[in-house]
């Protein structure tokens, strides 16, 4: 949880002392022959070259344009602290404006701020191709900024700095960098964890999961997922499915004597069991160190470049306390290589907490939202997370407010403006019209709350900074040209209620609802259907991929061969095979049975639109679904239950039983599952997700989505925003209570118009 933990009883001194005494005998002052020869294996590459493209480093779906008469951008290249940088060259290709002037034109390739090499800007050439050799002493562990900065001029004199024929564009997609990287020997301490699962490492990254015995009880498979999650967590943005394997005696060495490592060679290792379990395992000086929730972390004994941290304890209980330790990697753990946890106490978090969720009524600072207070100028934009509950519902008006702490420079133009994008659509806008500057507290502004998406938000400040004096051969003061944006800023919701409808496998991929509504997984049971290790694999990579959606460990999720408990969220993972009768009694699709799915489009956002039809899907679901081009309408066909998926992973969402929500993840096969799994937890496929039925090919790019199955809502709802609700689903409803009204109103008119008549010729008849 990201929340308040703390090691109790020991306290701060835990890190120290208690590790003082169970580490008498560090790892690394084992007796030398103890441990082997220290030689990389011979099956590993000694060191790793990616060649990986600018749009994948910067995110980017086009080309970099720098416009203007000096413009620059940046992007981030990371470098993992475990690795050394033996080589780094980067392939650039760009185009540029045929109206520059060659001699006064450069482009300019920067690396923190150090100048690397500068190109010529060519009216005569305007397609450049460049490799450029990158010093490595120049490339940190972290994030290193990439920069291009141009300098671009069209004429002399008088010189528009925004003439439209002053750009150049990178070819994000056809430049490339290349970099040779080798992982260095580790001397790994409980503190450095951040930096042993970095997804900044360019290297191949493995990381097994060894379980001195096969998982057999609730508390064994849990323990299992907390380890699953703590490095999905740590990985950040990066898919994390760790291989699960069961130990096997063998010849090891160092630590780990009797352990077989052959089997494992290439992969960093999570070992994990009780003090029993891995007495056979565990050098005798180690064992004896095993006298409570025990994590500690070591140098492979066969590959001093990989790692291996042993979760262990006296018990099964003691276990899981070490690997909730793991879980959370805001937890400091001491510049030691071993420790002892007496007492974890996690704070529990209120529902929809986790994330930087936004949700209540009180003010949210910018800086809740991971914001810091900035200045921008012309041409920057500063981008601010939104995540919303996924299943927030309010009234059509309502508003969310923004409000804004801010200061503007002096002497620019009163159409200065600063512009609100809603996820990429403009919103709202402020008007920067003071002449003599001006620091603006409580600037108040309001966005309807439709506006926004359940789940992530992108919001977008982006400033149009004007100079005052903007005659073409006059000096043009734009350093005055700036807005600061403080991070003491508020957002403030409205009154809003927790209601939605399902089944929804978007709202499950943005942010695991309605699995993750609580934010320690309390209303999440995952059942495993069958106890071979591929399965549990694929189940403990699923709730690794929801704790990283949510960046929160789910240390009370269930996890099961069995019945899950009451009140809980279901998500059962199998064979088809394997999967229980009862479970799939409202599925969408259940083998045996046809379903027509008529007019549902199979779109994602990688597919073609003329692939949206039945045709596609009978040239590439095979016998699993019947589409008649002749008969049907595009995208009109019938899922068949009579022939089983081949190389095809299925996710179903929809009600169970209990009436709680029923995800089902299934393949032909746990071999197969476990592949389809581990495909789907990348975010080019997780991201995807939507309907209530997905279907993943494993020969094919793209995943294909339908919802064909019935709805239902969720959530509590107050009388007057349950009638809003209904009107808004059926306004045919509303209609026709207007009908009714206005009847109502007339016949009580006719009325009251016939007994005044009446009376009044009554009064003159008598």
């Amino acid at each position: 949880m990201c929340c308040t933990l703390a090691l109790l009883s020991a306290g701060a001194a835990l890190a120290t002392e208690r590790a003082e005494r169970i580490a008498a005998a560090p790892a690394q002052a084992r007796p030398a022959a103890a441990t082997p020869e220290a030689k990389p294996p011979t099956n590993t590459p000694i060191a790793a070259a990616i060649n990986v493209s600018l749009a994948t480093l910067g995110n980017l779906s086009g080309p970099l344009r720098l416009a203007g008469t000096a413009a620059s951008g940046s992007i981030s290249v990371p470098l993992s602290a475990r690795e050394t940088l033996r080589e780094a060259a980067l392939h650039l290709v760009l185009s540029n404006s045929v109206s520059l002037l060659t001699d006064r034109s450069q482009l300019a390739v920067r690396v923190n701020d150090r100048t690397i090499a500068q190109l010529q800007l060519s009216s005569r050439q305007p397609e450049t191709t460049a490799d450029i050799r990158i010093p490595t002493e120049l490339l940190r562990a972290g994030y290193n900024a990439l920069t291009f900065a141009v300098a671009q001029h069209s004429t002399e004199n008088c010189e528009d700095p925004d003439a439209p024929e002053l750009w150049t564009e990178i070819d994000t997609t056809a430049s490339t960098l290349r970099m040779q990287a080798e992982l260095r020997p580790l001397a790994p301490k409980l503190a450095d964890l951040g930096d042993l699962i970095d997804p900044r490492q360019a290297s191949p990254r493995s990381i097994a999961i060894v379980t001195a015995t096969k998982p057999q009880s609730d508390l064994q498979l849990a323990t299992g997922g907390l380890l699953a999650q703590g490095v999905a967590l740590r990985l950040r943005y990066l898919a994390g499915a760790p291989r699960v394997f069961e130990a096997k005696p063998g010849m090891g060495g160092g630590v780990v004597p009797g352990l077989a490592l052959a089997p494992l060679a290439g992969s960093d290792l999570l070992l994990v069991g009780t003090r029993d379990a891995l007495r056979g395992y565990l050098d005798a000086q180690t064992t004896a160190h095993i006298d409570g929730a025990f994590l500690g972390v070591y140098p492979r004994p066969d590959d001093p470049r990989r790692f291996m941290l042993i979760a262990s304890g006296r018990n099964d209980e003691e276990v899981n306390r070490a690997a909730r330790a793991f879980a959370h990697p805001g937890l400091p753990l001491p510049q030691r290589s071993e420790l002892t946890i007496e007492s974890l106490d996690e704070a529990a978090l209120p529902p929809w907490s986790a994330g930087r969720v936004v949700s209540g009524t009180q003010p949210h600072t910018l800086r809740e939202l991971g914001f810091r207070s900035r200045t921008l100028r012309r041409s920057e934009r500063a981008d601010i997370d939104v995540v919303l509950p996924a299943d927030i519902y309010a009234p059509e008006d309502a508003q969310v407010v923004l409000d804004f702490n801010f200061t503007e420079g002096a002497k620019m133009r009163e159409d200065s403006v600063l512009n609100l994008f809603l996820n990429g659509r403009f919103e709202q806008v402020i008007a920067l019209d003071q002449p003599r500057g001006a620091v603006m507290r409580h600037y108040r502004v309001a966005i309807p709350l439709r506006s926004f998406r359940s789940g992530p938000n992108t919001l977008s400040l982006r400033p149009d900074l004007v100079p005052l004096i903007t005659d073409r051969c006059a000096l043009r003061q734009t350093d005055n040209l700036a807005l600061t944006v403080f991070d003491d800023s508020t957002l403030t919701l409205p009154p809003a209620s927790h209601f939605t409808t399902l089944p929804d496998l978007k709202r499950f991929a943005d942010s695991g609802f309605p699995y993750t509504a609580r934010a320690d997984g309390s209303e999440l049971a995952v059942q495993i259907a069958s106890r071979d290790d591929s399965s549990i694999a694929a189940a403990w990579a699923l709730v690794g991929k929801l704790a990283q959606r949510q960046m929160t460990p789910l240390t009370a999720a269930q996890i099961t061969f069995g019945e899950p408990l009451p009140g809980r969220n279901t998500v059962l993972v199998g064979a088809a095979g394997a999967l229980p009768a009862a479970q799939l009694a409202n599925a969408p699709w259940t083998p045996g049975r046809s379903v027509r799915i008529a007019a549902a489009a199979p779109a994602t956002t990688e597919m073609p639109l003329n692939e949206r039809a039945g045709n596609w899907l009978s040239r590439h679901w095979g016998g699993f679904v019947n589409a008649s081009a002749q008969t049907a309408a595009p995208a009109d066909v019938t899922l068949h239950g009579t022939t089983p998926l081949s190389q095809q992973l299925l996710v179903m969402q929809y009600r169970g039983k209990p009436g709680a929500a029923l995800t089902v993840l299934t393949a032909a096969s746990a071999a197969e599952l476990l592949q389809g799994v581990t495909r789907l937890v990348e975010p080019s496929y997780w991201n995807n997700l939507d309907g209530d039925i997905a279907l993943l090919t494993f020969d094919q790019p793209s995943l294909w989505t339908a919802q064909i199955g019935s709805t239902y809502e969720t959530g509590t709802l107050g009388a007057w925003d349950w009638l809003g609700f209904t009107l808004s689903r059926h306004p045919w409803l509303g209609y026709a209570a207007l009908v009714l009204l206005l009847a109502v109103f007339a016949a009580s008119t006719a009325l009251l118009l016939q007994r005044h008549h009446r009376n009044r010729h009554r009064d003159a008849a008598q």
